[in-house]
Parts: C-alpha cells; sequence; structure tokens
C-alpha cells in the first residue's frame, strides 16, 4: 500500500495509521534478543542480531507508514504483531503468499511529525 500511495503522490508524504489481522497463512517477525554486547555497526550486524521467526494466523498488527520521508529521516514503515497464541514482533512480510489473507482498516494522518532525529555522526 505504501508504495501504491508512493507511486500516485510522489514526493507528497501521505502517511497512513491502523491495524491489520492476518487472519490465515504465516508471516516473518523478528524480535530483539538481550541488548547485544558488541556494537551493532551495519544492517549485516543487526540482522545477524535479531532473531526471525515464522509465525502462524491469526496475528493482530498495528501499522504505520507514510509514502514519502520528506527529509526527516523516517522510519517509512513500522509495524508490530501479537496474537494471543503467545507469538509476536516486528512485522517483516507474508511468508505464505497463497495463504495469506489480511483485515486492515487504516486512517489518513493529518500531521506528520518527527522525535527525536538521528544524529548524524560527525
Amino acid at each position: 500500500m505504501r508504495k501504491a500511495l508512493k507511486d500516485r503522490y510522489g514526493t507528497v508524504p501521505v502517511g497512513l495509521g491502523g491495524v491489520f489481522q492476518i487472519l490465515s497463512g504465516k508471516a516473518n517477525l523478528h524480535v530483539m534478543p538481550e541488548f547485544s554486547c558488541t556494537p551493532l555497526n551495519s544492517d549485516e550486524d543487526v540482522n545477524n542480531w535479531l532473531r526471525f521467526y515464522d509465525v502462524a494466523a491469526p496475528l493482530t498488527c498495528l501499522s504505520v507508514f507514510v509514502s514519502h520521508d520528506p527529509g526527516l529521516d523516517l522510519r517509512v514503515e513500522h509495524t508490530h504483531c501479537f496474537s494471543d497464541h503467545g507469538c509476536g514482533g516486528h512485522y517483516h512480510y507474508d511468508v505464505t503468499p497463497q495463504e495469506v489473507e489480511y483485515l486492515a482498516y487504516y486512517t489518513l494522518a493529518e500531521k506528520l511529525y518527527r522525535i527525536d532525529r538521528p544524529v548524524k555522526p560527525q
């Protein structure tokens, strides 16, 4: 959905927030283990440190995304999921595209705020 909005609106940021359910199928999620004792200096370091799992539905996911970062150093999409069966984490994508079924409710954002912008190394 984010990519479709970006294709339609280009550099005009359009933000949505909401909830979706994964009713069937599986999704790839990650959870963070204990804090790393060594610095995580690259995306590869972070991905090697995180714990990834394929998790079965049903999952309830809270999600926000913006079609275009207007120079605020945003994470353009972010989703966390939980369940009644003890699984949850940060959503990446579904892993059973032929089986997965989504039910989603989103609303348009009226304002965009950036809180605690990362400090660029000098």
